[in-house]
Order: structure tokens, then C-alpha cells, then sequence
């Protein structure tokens, strides 16, 4: 673990790298102006040496001659020098100089390759070697993509992941420490461009478990793209930072986190006392979460580069740039109103001299009182659990007593001893909510990550403390929590006090999750009703009221700016009157300047042609062998309980009403009222059944018939 240990305190390792590439930088600076100050022939001579014959069939790939004389013909093709400069004359005066630049740098790569011992930078360097020389043969620039990849290799990029990260994750902390974060972020960014790359040899010598080929493929792209051409200035240099992404990051960022902390610490002896404590306490934080989201496989900072915060306001992008397909030839609020607009508004609601305070909103979040005494250290949160195998510290345990207590008070129903049982069970863990060193409420769950459900066992907050939010912010950071662990639903017994509030957090009784996913796992209640909660991993619960409130507020402010600007009031139509029997709605006066536009009549125009397709569908699907469960409603004497797990059921008799009535206006409505058929036999029926393997096939066949018919949307 040598090199290792050589890079936990290797700032000095890392400056000695860098003096060394401006060392070495400046001597080919100084070589390259040399050359620039030489005779033109004998620049011309040069050139030659690094350029193919153009003689027609002659296969020599540079100029050869033992005198210095320009005109003397090539030793090796007995061609005059012209026919190597052929393309080299025709070039400007600049394009000259890039090419004896590079002559420079062909060299420099060479000496590099003699000197090295390292196979892997021996053929790094003999690519460039020879891409170069082919580039000033060619009189074109260097590419060296096509032979490693395009750029970048991964999206998003750590740039645009780490921007976003901080934009998103903390945009719930004052303006002041989101600027330091952001600060914080930018010096990151730069450490991580400088950080150099173990070997691959070194690398799998402490390693040997890691994935070598995968790091390989990344050190020969940094090598070539980012290390190498700090140094050789003829080839474009990229930052780490704009071209790798995740994988990048899970081979080197526990390194980088600690050379960055030591660097950091190594400086704020400089610092004023207040800057100080903002990076003792922060940049740890920033960096310990965003170390668990690069390892993280399903964090939504990495799920896309398609799916970044706004740069004006987190969730923006959603509103301004409209949501489904259908609304792709309407005009968005980017095309109605200016950037200078949106801001503006934006701006008179994310002013803090503009707010009275978000206990002074009158449509504050339920969450918000909580979420601000959090910030202040009023309030924590702390995950923890009862063991058989290690010490528990003592306090876990009176927090723990204390949540017994909080439920034994709170839910009467429920026996004393089932509560202690469960609260001190080991496989069962507690969110404790708590204030001033006491618990004040909690959630106590069960984790079935083979099964991809938690089972939210008991939830409450004392009595004193109810109506502030706790309830809500317990369950946020609930759900964020289990985001992190991987585990996207929650399932829960809710008596009939229970389920007004669990819907509130997302909670519905059509459940989704398959029936063989959670029988025989959870524990059931007599008279309670079993709810759900979905989650997406895209979503930071913590803030999602708050998110969600800023946007109500910013599209209010749109639509009031734009209802002040459609002033002007229409005189009412009169060609009703003379036996007019119909007008086209665009003439109807101010429609237009509102922003309507044509797009839903066109719809209607194509809903006559859709019926038509429609019913072909559903004849043929009708007939297909595997059709004959669902072509009527799902009788409850061969299924009694079926009802009971599906709210929304359909078949093919239902949809043939449906058509005949003119029920499905587009062909998402058709189209889903279908889906729904297949999605109910599979969330009833267990996978080994013939009933699950008929929905596949029918549903395989409605597909290809959608896409005959050209109404299929991948």
C-alpha cells in the first residue's frame, strides 16, 4: 500500500508533477520560438523531414538527405524535396508555424517514449507520435478521438454532475453557505483536472479486485487527452472534469477527497475564523454526501444528462419547457414570454427583500417550520437499531426506549409488549426525530431489499409536538433515505384514522407492487387497509414542498404578468345573429393574441381516422388464441379476492363498450385502457402462471398491431 500511502500525503507530490509539466512546457516554448526566428528554407527542410512523398506511387514517408541544401533530392525516393512540401507550400504563414510546432512536440513524444518503462505510456506515446506526424504530412490538426472514443466518454460529466448536486441537494441552506458550497464545488472541480492517475500496473498491484480493463480504458483516454497534452500544446488538452463521469470518480475519489482535505487544511491557518468554520464544517459534508452518491448505483445525479436542474430555479426546466408529447406544437412559456421576463419574475419571488419569511407565507409548506429548526440544530434525525452482535451504544438505547413510549402513548390499539418487541427487534430500524436530547417521534421499519419494499411498521410524534410538520419531515427523510439505500416502495397497515394522513405522503391503496413480492413478508392487521408509497429517485424529499411551493409561486407570477398584458376587452360576436350557424375559432377576437393556437383541433381532425384503427385493434386482439382470459370482466366466483387488489380493472368486452360509445378521444386513451389489462393480470397473477405468460404474448401482439396500424411511440 505504498503508493497509496504516498499519495494520502502527496499535495507535495502533486506540486512536484506540476512544476515539473511548466518546466518542461516552457523548454518546448522556448524550442518552438527558436525554430520560429530560423531561415525559411531551412524551416521548409524540417517540415520535409516529417512529410510524405507526393509523387504519384512513391511510398516514402519522409525527406532524406545528408546536406542541408533544400533543393537536394531525397536520399531514400531520389524525389526533389518540392514533392514532400507539396502541401506545406500552399499553406499560410500560421498554418506553417502550427506545423513546425508540432515537429517540436514529435519530438518531444519521442524522447518521452525512449525514456519510459511503462508499456501502456510507451504506446500512448508512439500513437501520438505517429498521429502527429501524419497531421503535419497531411497539413491537417491532430485528432485523437477517433482513436480513443469521442468526448466525452460518460454523461452527464463530473462537471455538470457535481454542479448539480449542490444545486439541487442543498438549495434548502442560505444564500450564503450555498455561495461557499458552490465555491467549495468550483475548487474541486480544479483538484480533480490536476489529480494524476496511478498506473494501471500500480493500480491492480493494490487492486487486485478492481476491475482492470475498465481502468485501463480510463487511464489510456486521461493519459492521452488530459496529461499528455498539458506538455505537447500541439494536441488539444481536455479537463477530466468535462469528459469522465461516474466510473472516473469510483476508482479515484476516495483519493481525491483526502488529498483535497489535506490540501484545504494545510491553508486555513490563512483563513479569517468565520471562513474557517464554514470549511471545517461543510466541505467534510459536501464531500462524505457526494462520496455516497458516486457509489450509489441508482443516484439520480447520474441517471442522465438529460436531467439537470434549471439554471434559473431547481425543477424549472419541467414547467418552462412543457411535459408530454402531445404539447410539443403548443407554444411553452419560453416561447411566450422573453429570459429577461422569467427572471424578472423569478427574481421578485426568490428576493429575500421581497419575502416576509416563510412563517409569514401563507401557503407555507406543512414541513417547512421543521425543516427551518433542522437547519438551525434544533431538531435531528438519526437512524438506528437494536443488535445481537455488537455493543449498542447506551444512548441509541434511550432513544429507543423513548420511541417505545412515544408508540405505546400514541397508539393505544396497539399491545405494549407487540411495540417493545418490534421497537428492540434487530431487523427492525427506527428514525428517531429528536429535540433538545429527547425523542419526540420516529418511524420504526422493516427493510426487504431482496424484495424492493420497506414495511413502515409504526409512525408518531408526541402529542405536544403535533401540528408542526414533524410528521412530514419524518417521513421525507424517510423516503430519502431508503432513495440512498436503493429501496423505491413502502408498504403499510393504516387503520381508518391513518389513511387520510398516509395519502397525504403519497400513500394510495391501489397497490402495484406484485403480489408475490410482499405475501408472506409483511405483517397483517385485521380491519386495516394496506397503502403503498412509490418512490423516484429523482426526487429530494427534504425539499420537494419547498421545490414545489417556489414553483406554484413563479407560475402564478407568469400567468399574472401575462393576464396584465391581455388588457384589452373584445366586443362580443354578432354574425350569430344574421344566421351565421359557425365561425373557425381562430376568429374569434383576442383568441390568438391569449396564445391559442390550432394544434388541439388539429387532434380532432385525426380522431375519426384513430376510431377506425382503433376498432380493427381490438377485433384482431379479439381474435388472437391468447385473448380468451380477458375478454370479459374477471368473474369474483373463480377469483373472490380480485377486486380487492385491482381498483381499476379492464378487458376486451369493457373497451369494445367504451368504442362504441366514442369513449377514446386519442390513442393514449385507447392505448392505456389496453396496457391496463396485461399490467392487472401481472400485478394479480404469480409469474409461473398461464395467465401471466397470455398477458405477455397478447401484449406483444397489440404492440406489433400499434405499430402497423403507425400509432406506436417508443
Amino acid at each position: 500500500k505504498q503508493w497509496y500511502q504516498r499519495r494520502v500525503r502527496g499535495v507535495e507530490v502533486m506540486s512536484d508533477s506540476i512544476e515539473k509539466v511548466k518546466t518542461m512546457k516552457q523548454n518546448g516554448n522556448s524550442s518552438k520560438a527558436a525554430l520560429r526566428t530560423m531561415p525559411h528554407a531551412k524551416q521548409l527542410e524540417r517540415l520535409a523531414t516529417y512529410s510524405t512523398c507526393g509523387f504519384d506511387g512513391c511510398s516514402c514517408q519522409a525527406w532524406k538527405s545528408g546536406s542541408s541544401a533544400p533543393s537536394k533530392d531525397c536520399s531514400s525516393c531520389n524525389h526533389a524535396i518540392q514533392y514532400h512540401l507539396d502541401k506545406i507550400l500552399s499553406m499560410t504563414t500560421s498554418q506553417k508555424e502550427k506545423m513546425l510546432d508540432m515537429t517540436v512536440d514529435i519530438e518531444l513524444l519521442y524522447t518521452f517514449y525512449q525514456r519510459e518503462n511503462e508499456s501502456v505510456q510507451k504506446n500512448v506515446y508512439m500513437m501520438l507520435v505517429k498521429l502527429l506526424r501524419q497531421a503535419v504530412s497531411l497539413g491537417s490538426e491532430p485528432s485523437i478521438e477517433s482513436s480513443l472514443g469521442k468526448a466525452p466518454f460518460e454523461t452527464p460529466t463530473i462537471a455538470k454532475a457535481i454542479t448539480d448536486f449542490i444545486a439541487t441537494n442543498y438549495s434548502h441552506y442560505s444564500t450564503e453557505q450555498q455561495q461557499k458550497l458552490t465555491e467549495f464545488g468550483k475548487y474541486l472541480l480544479y483538484f480533480t483536472n490536476q489529480f494524476s492517475l496511478p498506473t494501471p500496473a500500480n493500480y491492480s498491484d493494490h487492486n487486485p479486485d478492481a476491475d482492470f480493463s475498465a481502468y485501463k480504458t480510463i487511464y489510456l483516454r486521461w493519459f492521452a487527452l488530459c496529461h499528455v497534452p498539458r506538455i505537447v500544446t500541439s494536441l488539444t488538452q481536455f479537463d477530466v472534469t468535462q469528459v469522465f463521469g461516474v466510473s472516473f470518480l469510483k476508482f479515484t475519489f476516495p483519493i481525491i477527497k483526502k488529498q483535497f482535505l489535506d490540501k484545504t487544511e494545510s491553508v486555513l491557518d490563512r483563513m479569517k475564523p468565520d471562513r474557517q468554520q464554514m470549511f471545517r464544517v461543510l466541505l467534510p459534508q459536501l464531500l462524505e454526501a457526494l462520496e455516497r452518491e458516486i457509489f450509489n448505483e441508482k443516484s439520480s445525479i447520474w441517471g442522465s444528462s438529460d436531467t439537470g436542474s434549471s439554471d434559473i430555479f431547481p425543477g424549472m426546466d419541467s414547467i418552462l419547457d412543457g411535459q408530454s408529447s402531445s404539447s410539443k406544437t403548443t407554444p411553452n412559456i419560453k416561447q411566450c414570454l422573453s429570459n429577461e421576463t422569467i427572471v424578472k419574475i423569478i427574481g421578485s419571488i426568490t428576493d429575500p427583500s421581497k419575502q416576509v419569511g416563510p412563517a409569514g407565507l401563507p401557503n407555507s409548506a406543512r414541513d417547512e417550520g421543521a425543516r427551518l429548526e433542522e437547519e438551525k440544530g434544533v431538531l435531528r434525525l438519526e437512524v438506528i437499531q437494536n443488535s445481537l452482535y455488537k455493543d449498542v451504544p447506551k444512548q441509541h438505547l434511550l432513544w429507543l426506549v423513548g420511541m417505545q413510549n412515544v408508540y405505546v402513548l400514541q397508539l393505544p390499539r396497539m399491545p405494549k409488549e407487540y411495540i417493545a418487541r418490534l421497537v428492540f427487534d434487530s431487523k427492525h430500524k427506527t428514525l428517531c426525530l429528536i429535540k433538545n436530547n429527547n425523542v419526540i417521534g420516529g418511524i420504526c421499519f422493516r427493510q426487504f431489499p431482496s424484495q424492493d419494499f420497506t414495511e413502515v411498521v409504526f409512525h408518531a410524534v408526541s402529542s405536544n409536538e403535533q401540528v408542526k410538520g414533524y410528521g412530514t419531515h419524518l417521513m421525507n427523510h424517510l423516503k430519502d433515505y431508503h432513495v440512498q439505500c436503493g429501496i423505491y416502495h413502502f408498504l403499510t397497515y393504516a387503520d381508518q384514522y391513518a389513511i387520510g394522513y398516509f395519502k397525504k405522503q403519497g400513500f394510495t391503496d391501489n397497490i402495484t407492487l406484485p403480489k408475490h413480492k410482499y405475501e408472506g413478508y409483511i405483517k397483517d392487521y385485521e380491519g386495516a387497509t394496506l397503502m403503498q408509497c412509490t418512490l423516484n429517485p429523482k426526487i429530494c424529499y427534504k425539499q420537494l414542498s419547498k421545490v414545489i411551493k417556489r414553483q406554484k409561486e413563479i407560475v402564478q407570477g407568469l400567468v399574472e404578468w401575462k393576464q396584465s398584458k391581455i388588457n384589452k376587452v373584445y366586443p362580443g360576436l354578432t354574425c350569430f345573429k344574421k344566421g351565421v350557424a359557425r365561425i373557425p375559432i381562430e376568429n374569434i377576437p383576442g383568441i390568438q393574441e391569449s396564445g391559442w393556437t390550432p394544434s388541439s383541433v388539429k387532434e380532432e381532425e385525426h380522431s375519426n381516422v384513430n376510431q377506425k384503427h382503433f376498432l380493427h385493434i381490438w377485433n384482431r386482439l379479439k381474435g388472437h388464441s391468447a385473448a380468451w382470459p380477458f375478454l370479459e370482466p374477471v368473474k369474483t366466483e373463480i377469483a373472490p379476492d380480485y377486486y380487492q387488489y385491482i381498483k381499476y380493472p379492464s378487458d376486451l368486452k369493457t373497451i369494445g363498450e367504451k368504442l362504441s360509445q366514442g369513449y377514446y378521444k386519442t390513442k393514449k386513451m385507447f392505448i392505456a385502457d389496453v396496457h391496463r389489462i396485461f399490467n392487472n393480470c401481472r400485478m394479480y397473477n404469480d409469474p409461473n402462471t398461464e395467465y401471466y405468460k397470455y398477458a405477455g404474448n397478447l401484449q406483444k401482439f397489440f404492440i406489433s398491431e400499434l405499430k402497423e396500424a403507425g400509432l406506436y411511440d417508443d
